[in-house]
This record gives C-alpha cells, sequence and structure tokens, in this order.
C-alpha cells in the first residue's frame, strides 16, 4: 500500500519530497505534504503528512507524521497516527501511534504505545505482589556447568 495513491488536499497542496537512492541526506524536514525516501536520511522530519520509506531506503532519525509506511530500514523514533511495516521493512526504536499495522516477515523491535488506549496493564501491581517469588535479573538466576570429569 504506497501513501501517493491517496487524494489528500494537505497533500496535494503542499507537493512531495523524494529522497532518490544514492541520495544521503542529513537535517531536517518540515512539510505538510509527503516524503518519499529511497536513499539515505539521518535528522528529523516534522509535521509531513505521509511518509514512506522504500526497499532501498534507510532513515535513521525522529519522525512526526500522520501516516508513515516503511519497506526499508528504520531506527528512531516515530510518533504517528498510522504506521504500517510492510513485508520487506525492519524498524528498531521507540513508536507511539493510533494504528498499527505489522506485515508478516516485516522485522520489528521496539517499544510502542498506543495513543488513548483504553486497555491498562496491572502487570506493576502483580509484580509487586509475587516480590522476590520470581527474578529476571542475570545475576539471580544460577546455573551449574556441566563437569567435564569422567565419573569413576
Amino acid at each position: 500500500m504506497g501513501v501517493f495513491g491517496k487524494s489528500d488536499k494537505r497533500t496535494t497542496e503542499a507537493g512531495a519530497t523524494i529522497i532518490a537512492k544514492g541520495t544521503c541526506i542529513i537535517g531536517g524536514i518540515s512539510t505538510q505534504g509527503t516524503v518519499h525516501i529511497d536513499g539515505k536520511f539521518e535528522g528529523v522530519i516534522l509535521e509531513a503528512d505521509a511518509i514512506s520509506i522504500g526497499k532501498t531506503g534507510e532513515v535513521i532519525g525522529d519522525i512526526k507524521a500522520n501516516h508513515v509506511v516503511v519497506s526499508g530500514f528504520f531506527d528512531g523514533k516515530i510518533d504517528c497516527n498510522v504506521m504500517q511495516v510492510l513485508a520487506a521493512g525492519k524498524v528498531i526504536g521507540d513508536f507511539t501511534y493510533n494504528d498499527l499495522i505489522i506485515e508478516e516477515d516485516a522485522k520489528f523491535e521496539g517499544r510502542v504505545i498506543r495513543r488513548n488506549s483504553e486497555l491498562k496493564s496491572r502487570y506493576n501491581e502483580i509484580e509487586n505482589r509475587i516480590g522476590g517469588f520470581v527474578s529476571t535479573k542475570e545475576e539471580d538466576i544460577s546455573y551449574e556447568k556441566p563437569t567435564t570429569e569422567k565419573i569413576k
């Protein structure tokens, strides 16, 4: 699903910014239009309506946009309404979103926060109650090393 096929008055008025394959940009972009990245971008993209990172695109930075589609690689922070990670996409970072779509075979690693979520975790409450019964700290977990001595 591409972001350029959509008819949106805000996007049409602002136009499209394209970072072509073989191009590397370090800096910031502020646009109410769309941004498509097939090259490399390091920095901040603010206020964009739609951002798509193509299969050859690499972005390291901070994105604030309405709609983000990742087919390439992203590392950083995204704050958006709709985030899609397509099958070829790889994302690492912290994400705040309203709707999140991750296709099969996509790579996704990070922390996510859904805006205005009605779900409330009680995990910390339970963890405090059970306290010392369960430990996930590596130093608290002991493993016996296998012996290499022959048994006589």
